[in-house]
């Protein structure tokens, strides 16, 4: 009994099947432009290469975070601003009204002006917002993990302490700061408010410090 066989013709179809499937992982490498694509490209290569891109995806949404924390400061910082002013010209107006030559209906113009930087500034605390939350009345972040007044912005691509910043924002309302009572009509009553304000600008100084 005779057995034919073609060496040569099995060992050309051998290097051709073996041709194909490299122009195959080629075409892949080049259309995907990746060298690995699967486990059996290089198993070692595709675990260090998952955990690069893990890496470099938590970086992006890091960076996209830190971005939207700078927001939300900027934002805090600006009404701050003007709160601040709000309660230079409160303070004015208190060190104008210890002044005896004032008459008593002098006074009660003044305590008008004085009444309204009050409710701007309670205005203002009540409509800075990001993000639908309210920034200035020392409930930001209350649901979260930090509790009332702070909030986390996560700025790193994994879960450590070094990946987190906790920002406190204090209130700034009339209330908050210890204004409620507040007013100017009297001698006595606008050295009073002098104190108190002086208080105030130096938690709204202290606020724009840390949001700085």
């Amino acid at each position: 009994m005779r057995i034919n066989h073609n060496i040569s013709s099995m060992i050309t179809q051998g290097a051709l099947r073996q041709v194909n499937r490299d122009m195959n992982t080629s075409l892949e490498r080049l259309s995907t432009g990746l060298r690995i694509n699967r486990a059996s490209d290089d198993a070692a290569g595709l675990s260090v290469s998952e955990q690069m891109r893990t890496q470099v995806r938590g970086m992006h949404q890091a960076k996209s975070n830190a971005q939207d924390g700078i927001a939300l400061l900027q934002i805090a910082e600006g009404a701050a601003n003007e709160i601040e002013s709000m309660l230079q010209r409160m303070r004015e107006l208190a060190v104008q009204s210890t002044n005896d030559t004032l008459t008593t209906t002098e006074r009660a113009y003044t305590n008008q002006e004085y009444t309204s930087l009050m409710s701007e500034i309670d205005r203002i605390t009540n409509v800075t917002q990001y993000n639908t939350q309210t920034l200035l009345d020392g409930q930001i972040g209350s649901f979260g993990a930090t509790g009332s007044g702070s909030c986390i912005l996560h700025i790193g691509p994994n879960s450590s302490s070094n990946d987190q910043f906790t920002v406190t924002i204090s209130g700034t309302s009339i209330g908050a700061m210890g204004l409620t009572s507040s007013s100017i009509t009297t001698q006595m009553r606008a050295n009073s408010a002098l104190t108190s304000i002086d208080v105030a600008l130096g938690s709204i100084n202290q606020l724009r410090s840390d949001l700085g």
